[in-house]
């Protein structure tokens, strides 16, 4: 019963740490685009 906790636990931490790095991934590469497209608009 107690492993069947741990595991559980430990599956969920998975899941939030990987949810939390896909967010915070995801929000890095719209501010690079972001970023792209501002000198884009500035040489045309």
């Amino acid at each position: 019963m107690i492993h069947a906790v741990i595991t559980a636990f430990f599956v969920l931490f998975m899941i939030f740490m990987i949810v939390g790095f896909n967010r915070e991934m995801m929000e890095k590469n719209e501010k690079r685009n972001q970023r792209k497209k501002d000198k884009d608009g500035t040489t045309h």
